[in-house]
């Protein structure tokens, strides 16, 4: 579990850490924080407030405020006095993992979204016609069995509407990454086996890596994190006295690593700890992540999102940095079927990247004119938690869905992005820049798109 009482193994969630609000359509933000360019100015007008600061950080041009607990000022109120006196000033955003995450539309794995697919132009559209559907990218061993037909469809935690408030709370809920045996392992083996390494660096921020005893061997020579920071080490997993109920977002950071690997046998990946096994991270560790990579990374994979109230400012000027050094960055556009701009996906350049499935477009994708690319995000197959075994029991002759020896089957946009990174990996590897690879691979005119989802991404 991510989460661990000083007591026991009795998971706590992400109360305390993760607050809710309707304003701009739904937020998730962190109670008591605030980001803003006010620096002095900004601590001397909470002052006259009669706030209480507890803390004070400066992140590049941002100033971090952190508000005792014991203040009876609601975030939001302070923003408002903030932007009044002329200043930038924004909550620091919690943003989400894009693992399906509990209904039959595989959403909302933000929780302060509403769940359901909208309105989207892209079931009505002629691409249903197109010979997208008679791509080789339907057959890449990634995309592996007919997702229709797989048990996790009738499992009875897709009878769940929506995030219940005990759910919204905690951030607790089933995880939904299923076991995967047979021909399809066989193939993902095959692959990482033939993986070297050496070539583009990709990085990933994320859950971490799985850890001993869970770890996956094949992706040791060529997948790495470091040693030195302690949260960039275990991608949550249970000890084994411990719940033995996977949370939502365990293995993901696992999970994405062999997915690039599968795609870019040359890439040297690198997998930062950001997000917890219950999938949440906030802005402010995930924009002082991004910093710290400046200049060192060739393909960056953020298989997160998030609604802001307007503008994720210090989200954006991280992003920007790694640009402005030639990073290629990429971001999974979310699983609420909506097209109402997520970030990072939504942030200038960035490749967002949505999800199709084997029958078009997956029903629960996010969408719209920022989504860049789509990849096949429905049924994946690739690396997870070795000798794991849950609490959950095989049914009427089924596989036992909790019980994984180092690979697993998922769907969600977060695992739509990382083919995408890997296929920019993959021609960065012939020697060319990021920015050719995009240009060759998503901008393109001759290149096949889905409206509303962007450049069909082939990652045979």
């Amino acid at each position: 579990m991510s989460d661990i009482d000083g007591g026991g193994r009795k998971p706590r969630g992400w109360s305390g850490r993760v607050q809710f609000s309707a304003a701009g359509g739904g937020v998730a933000y962190v109670p008591g924080q605030v980001i803003t360019t006010g620096g002095d100015a900004a601590v001397e007008l909470a002052n006259s407030l009669g706030l209480e600061l507890v803390r004070r950080e400066e992140l590049g041009a941002f100033t971090i405020l952190e508000l005792s607990a014991e203040s009876d000022v609601d975030v939001l109120s302070l923003i408002a006095d903030l932007r009044d006196a002329g200043f930038t000033a924004q909550p620091n955003h919690v943003f989400f993992a894009d693992c399906a995450s509990g209904c039959g539309c595989a959403c909302p794995p933000h929780p302060s979204a509403p769940c359901g697919p909208g309105a989207s132009p892209v079931y009505a559209s002629p691409v249903y016609a197109s010979p997208v559907y008679a791509s080789p990218v339907y057959a890449s061993p990634v995309h592996a069995s007919p997702v229709y037909a797989s048990p996790v469809y009738a499992s009875p935690v897709y009878a769940s509407p929506s995030w219940s408030a005990a759910q919204q709370a905690t951030g607790i809920r089933a995880s939904s990454a299923r076991s995967a045996t047979g021909d399809a392992v066989a193939e993902v083996v095959r692959r990482l086996e033939a993986a070297q390494g050496g070539g583009p660096r990709v990085v990933v921020l994320d859950t971490g890596l799985a850890a001993a005893p869970f770890d996956q061997p094949l992706l040791a020579s060529c997948v790495s994190c470091d040693p030195q920071v302690a949260d960039d080490v275990p991608d949550a997993a249970p000890a084994p006295a411990g719940d033995l109920d996977l949370d939502p977002a365990a293995g993901h950071g696992t999970f994405i690593a062999g997915l690039i690997l599968q795609v870019a046998p040359q890439a040297d990946i690198r997998v930062h700890r950001v997000l917890t096994g219950l999938g949440d991270g906030d802005e402010v560790a995930i924009a002082r992540a991004i910093f710290d990579l400046v200049g060192k990374v060739d393909v960056l994979n953020l298989s997160f999102s998030g609604y802001t109230l307007e503008h994720p400012a210090l989200l954006a000027a991280a992003v920007r940095a790694v640009q402005r050094a030639g990073g290629v960055v990429v971001a999974s556009a979310g699983n609420d079927g909506t097209c109402r701009p997520t970030f990072p996906a939504a942030l200038p350049e960035v490749v967002g990247v949505g999800a199709v499935g084997p029958s078009g477009p997956a029903p629960f994708t996010n969408f719209g004119p920022w989504v860049r690319a789509c990849a096949p995000g429905v049924d994946l197959v690739s690396t997870f938690f070795r000798g794991f075994d849950g609490t959950s029991v095989a049914v009427g002759g089924a596989e036992d869905p909790d019980r994984f020896d180092g690979y697993a089957r998922w769907s969600g946009t977060s695992f739509a992005a990382p083919l995408v990174a890997g296929a920019l990996a993959r021609e960065m590897a012939t020697g060319i820049t990021g920015a050719a690879a995009v240009a060759r691979l998503i901008d393109g005119a001759h290149l096949l798109r889905i409206p509303g989802l962007g450049t069909v991404v082939n990652v045979a």
